[in-house]
Order: C-alpha cells, then sequence, then structure tokens
C-alpha cells in the first residue's frame, strides 16, 4: 500500500499523467524514487504506441503522412508526459554552467526563476538535435518499404524495443544518484525526497533493476546493448563530477539536466548504431 501511494506520488510529481490525490509526507515518499522510473517506462510505452500508429498509417493504410510529423511527435511525447519538469532543470543548469562564476552564485541561478540566454541557447539546441534525431529514426524505421506481413511489422518493432528502455536507465540512475550522490543544498524539493526515501533500499532496488534491464539489452542487442549502457554510465560519472565540482552536490535541477543529457545521447548513440 505504501509502494503504491509512492508510486501515486511518482506519477503526481514527475508527470502530467492525471492521478488521485495523495497526502504528502514522509511515509507515502519513502519509495517515490523507486517508482520514479516507471513515469520513463510509460514514456517509452507511448514512443512504441506512436511507432505502431505511424507503421500502421504508413504500411496499413496507406497514407502519405510525412516523417518529418511523426519525428515531432516523438519530440513533443517526452515533454507532454512530464510537463517540462526535467527541461526546466536542464535550462537551468546549463545557465548556471555557463556562468563561470563561484558556487554560491551558481546555486543562486538555479533558484532563479528566470530563463537566462544560455539557458534558451542550450533549449534550442536540444529540442533541434532532439527533432533531428528523432527524423533519423524515422526514416530508418518507416522509411523503407514494408512487406505488410506480421514477421515484418514484429522486426520492426522489436529492434525498436531498445528505444523504450532509454527513458527507463536515464530515471534508474537518477534515482540511484537521489539515494547514494550529496545533496547541494539543505531545502529544495530533492532534499525533501531524499531524507524522506528509503536510501539503501533505493539504491540496491535500482542498481538491480539497472543491471537486469542492461543485462537484457546487451544479450539481446549486442552491440547496440553495450553502447546504451556505455553511454548511460558515462553520462552517469559526468553528472557526478560536473555537479559536485560546480554545486556541491546535486540538486532537483542538475538531476533534471542528467535525465535530459542520458536521453539526447542515448538517441544520438542509437542513431550512430544503427542509421
Amino acid at each position: 500500500m505504501t509502494f503504491l501511494k509512492s508510486l501515486i506520488l511518482a506519477f503526481t510529481t514527475f508527470s502530467f499523467i492525471p492521478a488521485p490525490r495523495i497526502e504528502w509526507n514522509e511515509k507515502n515518499m519513502r519509495y517515490i524514487m523507486c517508482a520514479f522510473p516507471l513515469v520513463g517506462l510509460v514514456i517509452g510505452a507511448v514512443w512504441a504506441a506512436w511507432f505502431v500508429f505511424g507503421i500502421q498509417l504508413l504500411f496499413v493504410w496507406q497514407r502519405s503522412i510525412s516523417l518529418h510529423l511523426i519525428a515531432l511527435g516523438f519530440t513533443l511525447i517526452p515533454v507532454f508526459i512530464t510537463g517540462g519538469i526535467h527541461l526546466d532543470g536542464f535550462m537551468d543548469t546549463c545557465d548556471a554552467l555557463a556562468s563561470h562564476a563561484s558556487r554560491e552564485k551558481k546555486l543562486e541561478i538555479l533558484k532563479d526563476s528566470h530563463s537566462g540566454a544560455f539557458a534558451v541557447l542550450a533549449c534550442l539546441l536540444y529540442f533541434l538535435s532532439y527533432y533531428i534525431l528523432s527524423f533519423e529514426i524515422c526514416d530508418y524505421f518507416l522509411g523503407k518499404t514494408s512487406s505488410g506481413r506480421f514477421a515484418d511489422f514484429l522486426t520492426r518493432l522489436m529492434n525498436f524495443l531498445p528505444l523504450v528502455s532509454i527513458f527507463v536507465l536515464s530515471r534508474l540512475l537518477s534515482a540511484f544518484a537521489v539515494a547514494t550522490f550529496p545533496i547541494a543544498k539543505d531545502s529544495g524539493l530533492l532534499h525533501t525526497f531524499a531524507n524522506a526515501s528509503a536510501k539503501k533500499f533505493t539504491a540496491v532496488f535500482c542498481y538491480i533493476c539497472f543491471f537486469l534491464l542492461s543485462a537484457a539489452l546487451i544479450y539481446f542487442y549486442r552491440f547496440l546493448g553495450i553502447a546504451l549502457v556505455g553511454i548511460n554510465l558515462s553520462v552517469f560519472c559526468f553528472y557526478f563530477v560536473v555537479a559536485v565540482r560546480n554545486f556541491g552536490g546535486i540538486t532537483g535541477d542538475t538531476a533534471g539536466f542528467f535525465v535530459q543529457m542520458c536521453e539526447i545521447l542515448a538517441l544520438l548513440v542509437f542513431v550512430i548504431s544503427n542509421c
């Protein structure tokens, strides 16, 4: 029952998906970071559904829909589901890092509700890159002719599935970081989650889930699986160094920065490996 309440709070906090109102207390937030990766699973599932819809339009209904529109859907789905909560942290962190100011000033920039020039520029570059990578993925999977047979559809879907893992792997590592990394501030939402959550249980849970998912990716997809796991772990190490060196630890904004960087770089790795 406690995990269910934590799950509802996770979706209330990290997504725009409607959920029942749950009281915010330490007991209900105990497993909120364990439930956080399930939000990524929902994003991946909607991505897969959008992919299947694209196949249906192009090859079953024979609609001449542009691949650009399908790529736009892939670009906007994560933002619509999360409400841009991680993108906001990405922008604030880019602004703070680009300032080259003192640690105290960088932390002030993270708290500032206004977006600076570097934040806007980073956001534009991020969406442009995400859209281009999404289009390359659409062109790889949907730009080819189809035999119309179920086997052909199943092959395309199976080759697409590693993309679903992108949204889960990043959130597993982000939750693990909340349970193990130093916290930069004694206030804020992430500090509240870190104090209320069962840190040891969260760390072990995320470690096991990440290991199992990584093993499955490597077993079924070989080099692609290694590349996807490797890029997530590389960003994870980079995240620790950058957060500690510049802010003295992680914050909610740097956590959003980490999730967004994992997603965009994993997409890049997928495109390079397959397209």
